[in-house]
């Protein structure tokens, strides 16, 4: 089936607002810190108490709000030519607002959202790892990046562009 487009305007463009409550980035953090937590407990090499400095918790929110700030400032110059001026957070919430076109298919949506809050949880494990774990902050840091890639090349989707493709394959 095909679709028609508007004639008189093609690029119509709509605000999609993607937030994310610090409570729920905090629920990730633990389970993600908790995994990584589980592939340790192999190791001969661990002191009493490992357990705790990796797993993020409760007590550790005073970080968690600078991290946040941090990864916020980052997205934001990062993604900066596809956001609106309604991209406001708050101390609580980090709040992405992002011009897609009206005519994209609604699961860019989910993916874009998803995305975005992979690459949260996973600047802000970088940086809880970097003491801890180097080698751990490392991989965070790579797949910071490649979440930020997606998200990039998801609203390029949305915004009826096409991907980009390597020309030089050599």
């Amino acid at each position: 089936m095909k679709k028609i487009r508007n004639v008189e305007n093609p690029f119509e463009f709509e605000t999609v607002v993607f937030s994310f409550s610090e409570e729920r980035i905090l629920r990730e953090l633990i389970a993600e810190s908790s995994y990584v937590a589980k592939s340790l407990v192999g190791q001969s090499d661990l002191k009493s108490g490992w357990s705790r400095s990796i797993i993020f918790s409760e007590d550790d929110k005073p970080f968690l709000s600078r991290w946040l700030a941090d990864a916020r400032d980052e997205m934001m110059r990062s993604l900066s030519a596809y956001l609106s001026d309604e991209s406001v957070s708050t101390e609580t919430t980090l709040v992405f607002a992002v011009l897609l076109s009206r005519q994209r298919p609604l699961a860019l949506d989910e993916s874009i959202c998803h995305q975005l809050e992979r690459a949260i949880v996973h600047h802000v494990l970088n940086q809880w790892f970097a003491t801890k774990q180097p080698e751990e902050s490392v991989r965070r840091q790579l797949q910071y990046k490649g979440a930020m890639s997606a998200v990039k090349s998801d609203i390029r989707l949305g915004c009826n562009r096409r991907p980009h493709r390597p020309t030089n394959y050599f």
